[in-house]
């Protein structure tokens, strides 16, 4: 038994010996091989899992190697409907019901009231401030507050606090140049109603003096629609050559609140109970300005509902319709010249694009004539094309100059990437070909 012990002894010392040889064999084969290649890239593949190996040395198997996973649970959870929730100013609400509006009356509470002085806010109030979420607001705190709503009203002053917050989001870009409509309703009649209100319930120069508070916002936050419009829209339209387009479209826009306004204000004198409060169970509504508008704007729509009321003085170019094409068109123009390379892929063939650039002229066009714009605003969209067409090659251009650095940088990658410049020649044939053949 000795003799065998120191016979095995001597086989795993020879084996660790052998072992040890290796590693040296292979440690100097890979200095070799760095020497000799150490001007070169290297890759060095390894893994970060360390073998188990039992006392002798020797590796033995590990279960959580090649181990085949069980079968994967998953629960499929239906979509929050809240996420889904666009959130959007009061002007471009469509809706505004019995419930919204006592929600907001109730949110009013914690209203921070105040103003800027410097780069100060100086608040109205001392008491300590209160936070609240809409989500926060109970059903039985609601019923509650509608009971005393009921028996004190609203008081007889107008909450001017409201109707600037009301107003505060005005402006129109690219972003929602969509809803030009609904914000010039939204505000011609809140006007209307608010003026109604304030020649029925003051009198003398408390009249007077409220009249002129509505003016001034009224002014303001039409002039504020009619500026962020015409440079957002009207400036992008000059951009591709087009002059004082920006200042019609203002004078346009301007033009097209005020006409709402004054059909707001007739089709309210008009209509008696317009918003079928006679009988209602809830007599504060008939002091909540934000909700009569909104039922203002209901009427209306029902009158006019198949009839056709875009009167405007011929002496202004665009109407609504007009201007809200105008937006949508210009929203999507621009968005191509921002991402260029979304919009084409490079590595088609130049004829492929101007047959391509075609098409998209020949849908503007029809898109104009069936959505009844007027003759200004065709010849607009038809006189901004070709030179969309030059800027939106530039900007092919200078994503085919970012790949020429890629190539710079990586010598390899030169011939994997394009880098030759848009032929404008072989664009514009297809494009004349393609207009001359649909």
């Amino acid at each position: 038994m000795f003799i065998g012990q120191i016979g095995s002894n001597n086989y795993f010392n020879k084996m660790e010996q052998m072992h040890q040889k290796n590693n040296l064999t292979q440690i100097a084969q890979c200095m070799q091989t760095q020497a000799i290649q150490r001007k070169t890239d290297t890759v060095m593949i390894h893994s970060v899992f360390m073998p188990n190996k039992d006392e002798s040395g020797f590796y033995k198997s590990n279960g959580n190697q090649m181990r085949v996973f069980d079968s994967i649970k998953y629960i499929q959870l239906a979509p929050d409907e809240r996420l889904k929730a666009e959130i959007l100013p009061a002007s471009e609400q469509t809706s505004y019901t019995e419930c919204d509006a006592l929600l907001n009356q109730y949110l009013k509470q914690f209203h921070i009231d105040g103003h800027i002085e410097g780069d100060q806010f100086v608040r109205y109030s001392d008491e300590p401030v209160k936070l609240i979420l809409a989500d926060q607001v109970s059903d039985t705190d609601l019923e509650n507050f509608r009971q005393q709503l009921n028996e004190n009203g609203l008081g007889e002053d107008i909450d001017w606090c409201g109707v600037k917050e009301d107003l505060w989001n005005i402006s129109v870009g690219f972003d929602n140049a969509e809803r030009l409509e609904i914000k010039a309703n939204y505000l011609a009649s809140r006007y209307a109603v608010l003026k109604d209100l304030i020649q029925n319930q003051y009198i003398s120069d408390k009249q007077t003096a409220e009249m002129d508070k509505l003016e001034h916002l009224y002014t303001e936050a039409k002039e504020e629609m009619a500026n962020t419009y015409a440079n957002s829209i009207g400036g992008f339209y000059e951009g591709l050559g087009q002059t004082d387009v920006a200042s019609d479209m203002k004078a346009s826009v301007l033009a097209m609140v005020d006409e709402k306004a004054a059909f707001y204000e007739k089709h309210l004198a008009q209509t008696g109970d317009y918003a079928k409060l006679s009988a209602s169970e809830n007599p504060w509504l008939k002091q909540d300005d934000a909700y009569l508008a909104a039922r203002l704007r209901e009427s209306v729509a029902v009158s006019l509902s198949g009839t056709e009321t875009r009167t405007m003085d011929t002496l202004v170019k665009y109407n609504a319709n007009d201007l809200t094409f105008a937006g949508v068109y210009a929203k999507s123009l621009s968005s191509k010249l921002e991402r260029p390379d979304i919009v084409w892929d490079t590595t088609q063939d130049d004829s492929d694009l101007g047959e391509f650039l075609a098409k998209q002229n020949i849908a503007a066009q029809a898109g104009a004539n069936n959505s009844g714009v007027n003759k200004e605003m065709v010849k607009l969209i038809s006189n901004v094309f070709e030179s969309f067409m030059n800027q939106f090659m530039d900007a092919l251009d200078r994503t085919l100059d970012k790949n020429q650095e890629m190539v710079n940088k990586n010598p390899w990658m030169q011939g994997t990437v394009r880098t030759k410049y848009i032929d404008r020649n072989s664009v514009y044939l297809a494009f004349q070909n393609t207009l001359t053949n649909m």
